[in-house]
């Protein structure tokens, strides 16, 4: 079910006490925006079509590297929120994650044509936060969502449950009502039975019949995109305790502290998270920690379209991928290896970004820059041991704007839905796939010769846009998640068509006009 000109978008269906359920609604058209262009008469021909998929998030939700309990401090009755930014280590519907990748990679191969300009689906992309927590098996499933193959989204005993909606803890989820829990109670989550068996089932995914290019993630190296990986870490993601509580000692101030830590890097933070109260699970040694070149390295196989996903084998996290004679991909890795969830380059990383584009404005191609943060994001400066300096988003989108041929950045990272003018070009940003809406967006370039035009369209998974109550196929699945996001008790609690996740009219299908700089 494509959000496209000719099809609904999924709206706020009723509700079941405080309960959102969802619906198909009315069509929403394209709208141009001339902030930076006049909107021509004809808007041309095709030259790029691409699926543009964000913050998969594919999830061991099992794990004993995961913190869920650390989030309870973001719940509407905490005494420690107003203390906290964020955090994000819990969702009820981080259950599904894998059943949610496989119905976008449907949804993705049902397109026959770009809705805007009619030309062909030339590739996808995914803009990092591929996985949640930087583990060996979410990498093997979101490779073989995406590349196809067999996957069981499991881990530990493979023939039961470990993870936290088990847990005699009324903050978690119980989908299948074991014990009391506030979702169910407070905010009328349903009761699933069956549900902690049926997320565990194998997926047939027949992979992207288009090729894919990847981009890295803070959520694909580092602990729950935030902590650099180490041996403690390692060991514990491999172990058999996972942490359930903390201490009654601990204050508000305290549980702040440690929030800040573990954005910043403190050791100490990590210390304190060894006070954590554990039980015990099913030790793993496919939860194993992965490293960056790791990550690059695992796209590269016989059956990888374009080869290696655009990565080299020991080669960099950045590359430049030409799709065709007009249109180059420059894809940057903006995460810091010091740490911390927000993002920014390394010196070397900018002097080949600005090579790249000089070379693009020389061959009078298009430039369609790639990564994971958004400019706003590129704000982490931590330098780590080796006393880098990190580049920030100023001088990176001054860089950017010194090249004409540079017309389009796509990203992620912020789970919200946003497109900005930046003076020559446009940002184009795009929602998360584990959060609400959980949609992706086919990005069409199109030209009259004088005038260049980016056509944005939302795309949701191919789940149902409401949730039958069936548990037995992924996309009956992937449409409990959509539901499940909706419903978020930490989110804004405003009308779900209100929701800034989703963005504005202004920011879902919009045609984007800018001067074609080849004129």
């Amino acid at each position: 079910m494509g959000v496209t000109s000719e099809s609904g978008r999924i709206v706020a269906g009723g509700r079941k006490g405080t309960y959102v359920r969802l619906a198909e609604g009315p069509q929403e058209r394209h709208i141009s925006r001339t902030d930076l262009a006049r909107k021509p008469e004809d808007l041309g021909d095709p030259i790029l079509t691409v699926a543009h998929l964000s913050d998969m998030h594919i999830c061991d939700h099992q794990s004993p590297a995961r913190v869920e309990v650390l989030d309870r401090l973001m719940d509407p009755d905490s005494t420690a929120r107003e203390l906290i930014d964020e955090i994000g280590t819990y969702r009820a519907q981080e259950l599904l994650t894998a059943q949610v990748g496989a119905a976008m990679v449907e949804a993705v191969n049902e397109i026959t044509e770009g809705p805007v300009g009619g030309g062909p689906l030339d590739l996808a992309i995914a803009t990092g936060d591929n996985t949640d927590n930087g583990q060996y098996n979410e990498l093997d499933w979101y490779l073989t969502l995406l590349d196809g193959g067999r996957l069981t989204p499991d881990s530990g005993d493979m023939l039961h449950y470990e993870g936290v909606a088990t847990l005699p803890d009324k903050r978690f989820w119980h989908p299948q009502g074991e014990t009391y829990d506030m979702r169910r109670g407070d905010h009328g989550f349903p009761l699933v039975p069956g549900l902690l068996k049926a997320v565990r089932r194998a997926i047939d995914s027949p992979g992207l019949e288009v090729p894919w290019l990847a981009v890295n993630g803070n959520h694909d190296g580092l602990l729950q995109g935030t902590v650099p990986g180490n041996t403690a870490i390692g060991e514990v993601a491999v172990g058999d305790l996972k942490a359930i509580a903390m201490p009654e000692h601990w204050t508000d101030e305290a549980k702040a502290k440690l929030i800040a830590g573990l954005v910043s890097g403190d050791p100490a933070a990590l210390a304190m998270l060894a006070e954590l109260e554990p039980y015990q699970v099913t030790a793993d040694r496919r939860r194993r920690q992965t490293t960056l070149q790791e990550f690059i390295d695992s796209h590269v196989h016989d059956e990888a379209k374009p080869p290696g996903h655009g990565f080299r084998a020991g080669g960099e996290p950045y590359y430049r991928y030409d799709v065709n004679d007009e249109v180059t991909f420059v894809v940057l890795d903006t995460v810091n290896p010091a740490g911390g969830f927000q993002g920014s380059l390394d010196a070397e990383q900018l002097e080949w970004l600005d090579a790249v584009l000089a070379s693009t404005d020389y061959d009078e191609r298009l430039a369609v820059i790639a990564s994971h943060h958004d400019v706003a994001s590129l704000t982490n400066d931590m330098s780590g041991a080796g006393g880098t300096r990190r580049v920030l988003g100023d001088e990176v989108e001054k860089t950017v704007s010194r090249h004409e041929s540079a017309v389009l950045w796509l990203n992620g990272h912020t789970h919200r839905t946003s497109v900005r003018p930046r003076g020559s070009w446009w940002e184009v940003t795009a929602p998360s796939l584990i959060d609400w809406p959980q949609q992706g967006r086919v990005v069409e370039l199109i030209s009259d010769g004088d005038v260049l035009t980016i056509a944005t369209t939302m795309l949701d998974h191919a789940g149902p846009a409401r949730w039958s109550g069936s548990i037995e196929k992924v996309g009956h699945l992937a449409s409990l998640s959509r539901e499940l996001a909706a419903n978020d008790w930490q989110g804004p609690q405003v009308p779900l068509a209100e929701h800034p996740a989703a963005g504005t009219a202004q920011d879902r299908n919009v045609l984007l006009h800018l001067l074609d700089p080849r004129a």
